[in-house]
């Protein structure tokens, strides 16, 4: 077995913006897509996810050390390390990912026989949502089994969900046949729901148009995307940076404004390249489906990155950035910053915007309310999280000096959370 789990280890070692063209040209040629348009519709997406990181890295590293200086200026402290996506390291290197994936590959194949659901999960960058929790459950237990009894469960639970929200991701995003089943992501649009139901019920607040295209009609210059980007950044940056020294920290806070900037108007652009190369493949599968199960109506996994395009979804995630590291700074028992953990915020804006409808002051309503449970969990689960490290000998040095070690992604994550419980309640931790 050690080949199969070496040759799973080395595939997703390549990283979504290889494993994403390559499963898409497969697909392309079992669904007679045709050679030529599945080579060039898999390399297209590709390319447009390896923009897309690029862009999202880099507001993402010009503002986390910009929220981590507000913290310090602040006096913000807290116990907890935030280690956020190395939880990826959990997830593909933990004894059980060969069994995760194997087997969930065989549930949706069965679920999708079986109608029980429409969703095919070809995006299996993604599956390491659930093979980190599978990760966390054999920490908890000791037993690989239940680990990736745990992991599967997430992620059929993930293609449910996908079922239930894709219709108003394609709609919103103009992208026919897609899902996104992947963890805190499409759970984010099932809060969503019933908050921006009471919202919109809400004398006022309901007929704000806040939507980007809203802003740009009430202020003009200030509302075009680019200039919005280099405002907010310049507003993060004096809170951040301002300071007494002869450029009064200018250049760092320039430096900010330029970079939220670039990615208001980079990011849209990406996402078109993402559609153009995905889209003639997805149809292809949807009318290869229509044609032959003519009862059936399938949406194909794609990476949660492709609703990152609206211009809201950003706006939404800089200005909630700041906020988020305030009100965890505030809440009595919540003993972890969210600095690293702030990359997970656009994609869970990407997940609220479809219901918000651009909305910017609904989203970011939605996001300080969705962000509650993680703030808690997070340090709920600290011991665990730790704990998983510590088997497969990761941080050792950090956790031999007592830190410990959290995230939002997948160490708050509501669901995971929920399902770790359930195996405590029947018994299962140690």
């Amino acid at each position: 077995m050690s080949f199969i789990s070496d040759g799973i280890a080395w595939f997703l070692g390549l990283g979504s913006t290889v494993i994403v063209p390559i499963i898409l040209i497969i697909l392309g040629l079992v669904f007679r897509v045709g050679f030529a348009k599945a080579v060039r519709g898999g390399l297209t997406t590709g390319v447009g996810l390896a923009g897309l990181f690029l862009v999202v890295d880099l507001i993402v590293g010009a503002l986390q050390p910009a929220v981590q200086a507000l913290a310090d200026r602040m006096g913000i402290a807290k116990a907890i390390v935030d280690v956020n996506w190395s939880d990826a390291g959990i997830a593909w290197g933990w004894p059980g990912v060969a069994g995760v994936i194997l087997a969930i590959i065989l549930v949706n194949v069965i679920m999708v026989v079986l109608k029980l659901t429409k969703t095919i999960w070809t995006d299996v960058w993604s599956y390491w949502h659930g093979s980190a929790l599978g990760g966390f459950v054999w920490a908890l237990t000791g037993n690989v089994a239940l680990g990736v009894l745990a992991a599967v469960i997430y992620l059929a639970l993930g293609s449910l969900m996908s079922d239930l929200t894709a219709k108003r991701y394609q709609e919103f995003n103009d992208m026919p046949g897609i899902g996104v089943p992947c963890g805190t992501t499409v759970q984010a649009s099932l809060i969503a729901i019933p908050i921006v139901w009471l919202l919109d019920r809400i004398p006022g607040l309901k007929d704000w148009d806040a939507s980007p295209e809203g802003i740009k009609k009430r202020m003009g210059l200030i509302g075009e995307p680019v200039v919005l980007g280099f405002v907010l950044g310049f507003i993060i940056g004096i809170f951040a940076y301002g300071t007494t020294t002869p450029d009064f920290g200018l250049t760092k806070i320039l430096g900010l404004s330029m970079s939220t900037a670039t990615m208001m108007v980079i990011l849209p652009r990406m996402v078109s390249i993402i559609s153009e190369g995905l889209i003639p493949i997805t149809m292809s599968i949807v009318q290869f489906m229509k044609t032959r199960f003519k009862d059936r109506e399938i949406f194909v996994a794609v990476d949660c990155a492709v609703l990152l395009g609206h211009p809201a979804v950003m706006a939404s995630s800089i200005i909630f950035f700041p906020l988020a590291v305030l009100i965890a700074a505030a809440i009595p028992g919540v003993k972890m910053l969210p600095i690293a953990s702030l990359a997970v915020v656009p994609f869970w804006a990407g997940a609220i915007v479809p219901y918000t409808k651009g909305n910017v002051i609904k989203t970011l309503i939605v996001l300080l309310i969705y962000s509650i449970p993680f703030m808690f969990f997070s340090t709920l689960m600290v011991e665990n999280h730790t704990k998983t490290y510590q088997m497969m000998g990761l941080y050792s040095d950090q956790i031999a000096q007592g830190l410990q070690l959290s995230s939002w992604d997948m160490g708050g994550d509501i669901l995971g959370t929920i399902i770790q419980h359930v195996f405590m309640l029947f018994g299962f931790g140690r």
